[in-house]
């Protein structure tokens, strides 16, 4: 797992502070700029969900991302 978890975090650095889009599960969408990440969270801030909800802030645990997109 050593080599996913260095191509993830070399992948984040390069996208933080950016605009990313990402999946949880299977039933939720979110858009927001990549805030912060350690092994465990990422942190978006300006988030919009699927609907067009809005919200400063959002944590998410890496492990219930289904896919992670940027979109900048």
């Amino acid at each position: 797992m050593g080599d996913k978890m260095f191509l993830l975090d070399e992948t984040l650095k390069k996208w933080k502070g950016k605009r990313v889009a990402l999946a949880v599960g299977s039933e939720s969408s979110f858009t927001g700029i990549l805030k912060d990440f350690d092994e465990e969270i990422l942190i978006l801030k300006d988030v919009a969900d699927i609907v067009g909800n809005r919200g400063k802030e959002l944590v998410v645990k890496i492990d219930d991302v289904t896919w992670l997109m940027r979109l900048e």
